[in-house]
């Protein structure tokens, strides 16, 4: 009766801990965005040693009535049992060495040493389950240790001893706190090999479990620290966003823009009625246009943002004649944009490169798409400028670091120009691929 009780208890127990360790995973699982990659690797700890749990637990039931027909199960799952013990050391030494190395710069060597040693382990008890030198089953089904017993139980304290020492040898740079606990996974299943000779395999299977409890904690720790500085960055860049928005709303009122559309359409009224009423339209969804992107905080179709585009040109258009020729080249529109970025390197191409050039000149409007980003190119044959003097002089060219720093915070893309006196001017936007598909 106290067998039964003792092979009951010890089940349970068992299962408990693979319950402890599951509630661990979803834990890690739902934060696991703010997990570096030791918590990514610690979540496949946890998984082996749930499944080293779930597995060496009905081996208990098993024994319960020792019978020739239940050998073979009490074999399958003791081969498994040992398996997963071999993957949990070796999952661990990876764990332990990826959160070093977020401290200092580490080899991974180690880890695939000890993980080498945990598979010839792990070929042995293969072995053993054939010819029984570590343990060996009798006719009933009941084990019974074999000639290397004493040998296989070295090496199970060894490995997570090689643990300690990776810990401990790397104490600067875990501090003194982080070191004791990681190297509890291995004090702790040590000290419950001996207990072995009163309570069989239980002792360091609960072991595992314990000193997994205490790296949980001080992994969390660590992601609630990642967790603060990534929403503390992501605070950075809203506010970062803001300014930005209300320096685009600054650089987009522009008076003269306004004064010289109206007086455009005045005078097409009475020699053009048709156009003016077109211009009129156009000015309208230019205004419209503006007003509507100014107040969005996220990103906008790439079709979106040319209507816009080519309501501004046809104003502009108006102005200038036959001294404005634009060109549009855009095969691909199916992207997303932060409102307002490609429409600001327009204006710069008109304003700052064809106003300025006698007999006027040419803006072209193309996009691509390549294998990693979307890229939209904006390019005059204008004036051009030497982008040395405009990076000394903060005033020039007035939205270039505006449309820098929204593409950065919005959407992780980038600006580049390219530029010469005389030579016209090439703004280039990559968008990068991911979730920026239309």
């Amino acid at each position: 009766m106290i067998l039964n009780e003792m092979n009951y208890m010890s089940a349970g127990l068992e299962l408990f801990a693979a319950v402890v360790s599951a509630v661990m995973l979803i834990g890690c699982f739902l934060e696991r965005k703010y997990l570096g990659k030791a918590g990514k690797l610690f979540m496949g700890v946890l998984s082996v040693n749930a499944a080293l749990m779930l597995v060496d637990a009905p081996i208990w039931i098993l024994l319960d009535n020792p019978a020739p027909e239940k050998v073979l199960a009490i074999k399958i799952c003791s081969f498994f049992s040992n398996a997963f013990l071999c993957a949990l050391i070796a999952f661990y030494a990876f764990c332990l060495t990826a959160y070093i190395r977020e401290r200092k710069k580490i080899s991974y060597r180690y880890a695939i040493v000890i993980s080498a040693c945990s598979g010839v382990l792990l070929l042995l008890w293969l072995i053993s389950s054939f010819n029984g030198m570590f343990i060996y089953y009798d006719e009933t089904g009941l084990d019974q240790t074999g000639p290397l017993y004493l040998f296989s139980q070295i090496i199970t304290v060894l490995l997570p001893a090689m643990t300690m020492v990776l810990a401990f040898c790397n104490h600067k740079a875990l501090g003194w706190r982080d070191t004791l606990i990681m190297a509890l996974y291995g004090v702790i299943p040590i000290i419950g090999v001996p207990l072995q000779v009163y309570w069989a395999v239980t002792p360091v299977c609960l072991a595992t479990t314990i000193s997994l409890v205490l790296v949980y904690t001080l992994i969390h720790v660590d992601q609630l620290k990642r967790k603060e500085s990534i929403e503390r960055e992501l605070i950075e860049k809203k506010l970062a966003l803001s300014e930005s928005n209300n320096a685009l709303l600054l650089s987009q009122i522009q008076p003269h823009f306004l004064y010289n559309a109206l007086t455009s359409i005045y005078r097409l009224c009475d020699v053009k009625p048709e156009a003016a009423k077109q211009a009129v339209s156009d000015f309208s969804k230019y205004l419209r246009g503006n007003l509507d992107s100014i107040k969005k905080s996220e990103m906008i179709s790439f079709s979106n943002e040319l209507k816009h585009i080519q309501a501004y040109l046809a104003l502009e258009k108006i102005r200038y004649d036959d001294e404005l020729e634009i060109v549009y080249h855009v095969p691909v529109t199916g992207f997303f944009v932060p409102p307002l970025t490609v429409q600001q390197l327009v204006e710069n191409a008109v304003n700052h490169g064809v106003s300025d050039l006698p007999g006027g000149g040419r803006v072209t409007i193309s996009t691509e798409e390549k294998s990693d980003c979307y890229e939209i190119r904006v390019s005059d044959n204008g004036v051009g400028f030497d982008p040395q003097a405009v990076a000394e002089d903060e005033r020039s060219h007035v939205g270039i670091s505006n449309v820098r720093s929204r593409l950065a915070v919005m959407c992780q893309g980038t600006l580049e120009i390219f530029s010469s006196p005389d030579e016209g001017t090439t703004a280039i936007i990559k968008i990068p691929k991911g979730d920026n598909d239309g």
